[in-house]
């Protein structure tokens, strides 16, 4: 597929720009409807066991019965007790479409922070099925990088953290930033790579030789990824 899959589930939220393309397909994960119904959007999939629906208020409830009437091949009721979240199926669906890119947004849980770990253990989840993943919010992006070198274009003002997710991360190096490295070994329980910031007249790179790299990144709100 030459477009992105937009997956919109129900962690914390702030209404962004979604630049859906011809190509394109959105996916909402239970409450990530309501989310997306409040910018307008009609997604191409509604998936989930919809217990987080009712708290994003009537209106979402009353929407999504009159689509399961009308257009049920657009939903998918998911069981409660799965193996699977909800996020982790719909990625399933983007992948098995042929998907190479996919984001997730409202995939940061606030409270929640076991659904923040989850959401990160999809993204490895992506990488090792052979795409890419974005977590996605207003103000930040997270993904892996593994055994690669990852760009950022030159002109970025924000800052970035860079965790090791494997035991060792061999051979890390980081460049056009203000802390740099070359070929260091990270581990997992040091957490060195925090709190790092973009030079803004460089353009910065993100490389591991051996490893599997989970990188924070933070902007500006005029700059983005």
């Amino acid at each position: 597929m030459n477009g992105k899959c937009i997956i919109v589930s129900a962690g914390d939220f702030t209404p962004v720009e979604i630049n859906r393309k011809e190509d394109d397909y959105i996916i909402a994960c239970d409450g990530g409807f309501a989310y997306l119904e409040q910018m307008g959007i009609m997604p191409d999939l509604i998936v989930g066991d919809f217990d987080s629906l009712p708290s994003m208020g009537m209106e979402a409830v009353r929407t999504l019965q009159e689509i399961m009437e009308l257009d049920p091949e657009r939903v998918i009721k998911l069981p409660k007790e799965k193996d699977d979240t909800d996020t982790l199926y719909a990625v399933r669906k983007a992948l098995s479409l042929g998907f190479k890119k996919i984001y997730l947004y409202g995939a940061l849980g606030g409270n929640r922070v076991d659904h923040t770990l989850a959401n990160i253990q999809v993204l490895q989840f992506i990488k090792h099925h052979g795409a890419t993943g974005y977590i996605m919010a207003h103000d930040q992006m997270m993904m892996i990088a593994e055994n690669e070198i990852i760009s950022f274009h030159k002109g970025m003002t924000g800052g970035l953290s860079v965790f090791s997710l494997t035991p060792v991360s061999v051979g890390v190096t980081i460049t056009g930033t203000e802390y740099q490295v070359e070929n260091m070994d990270l581990t997992s329980d040091f957490p060195v790579g925090v709190s790092n910031e973009f030079i803004i007249d460089e353009a910065a790179t993100i490389g591991v030789k051996e490893g599997s790299l989970l990188i924070c990144v933070r902007w500006d709100m005029e700059d983005g990824f």
